[in-house]
């Protein structure tokens, strides 16, 4: 089985690849999602994100609040990390399992936003860069999202440098373009697999 790590600047399309992946019959996991589910109550890694965050960020559902918790890291960088040095080995644990359970697909996949900053490289096979050029990331998030011109601009800069990521990836898929543009790319990238799959299994 393949291991395929997708990741990518912000709003390039990452979620729109997981989807057009899944609907070829790929798995894909997604760590944003499960990354979710460690702010729930009950949740191994509730307790020691409230030591970290404080009993303020908790909603009246009794789970951490994402715009709380959000609020609380944002300007600490102290904080963040803290989080991160909790949340990030729990997705990775769940992410591993989710491999572990689909050994028999040719190819399976987990959308990590954040996979350089956790440190997940070594997880992977291959890892792939979704990227587009900066004016529509920055239009995509006002249009898509409800982000002013500031805050876009804002939380475009705080990434990684996009050049860095696309140096990092094994594969780089260019979003600028419209959806059609981003499901030819796909469609080759699974032909390249299975032709990879194909190779491994009659070897």
């Amino acid at each position: 089985m393949i291991k395929l790590g997708i990741t990518g600047t912000i709003a390039s399309g990452k979620t729109s690849v997981s989807i057009l992946l899944k609907r070829r019959g790929i798995p894909v996991f997604n760590s944003d999602q499960y990354a979710k589910m460690a702010t729930h109550r009950g949740n191994p890694c509730f307790g020691k994100l409230i030591e970290i965050l404080g009993k303020e960020v908790i909603g009246e559902d009794g789970d951490i609040q994402k715009e709380k918790m959000a609020a609380a890291i944002f300007s600490n960088e102290e904080k963040r990390l803290a989080v991160n040095a909790v949340v990030h080995p729990y997705v990775r644990k769940g992410m591993e399992h989710f491999f572990a359970m689909r050994k028999e697909n040719f190819l399976c996949a987990a959308e990590v936003p954040l996979l350089f900053e956790a440190g997940y490289e070594d997880a992977f096979d291959e890892i792939l860069v979704v990227t587009c050029d900066k004016d529509t990331a920055i239009k995509r998030m006002m249009e898509d999202r409800g982000y002013s011109l500031e805050e876009a601009q804002a939380r475009y800069g705080r990434q990684i440098d996009p050049v860095k990521q696309a140096a990092k990836a094994d594969i780089v898929l260019d979003n600028s373009g419209s959806l059609k543009d981003l499901d030819r790319q796909v469609n080759i990238l699974i032909r390249k697999y299975r032709g990879i799959g194909t190779n491994d299994s009659t070897a």
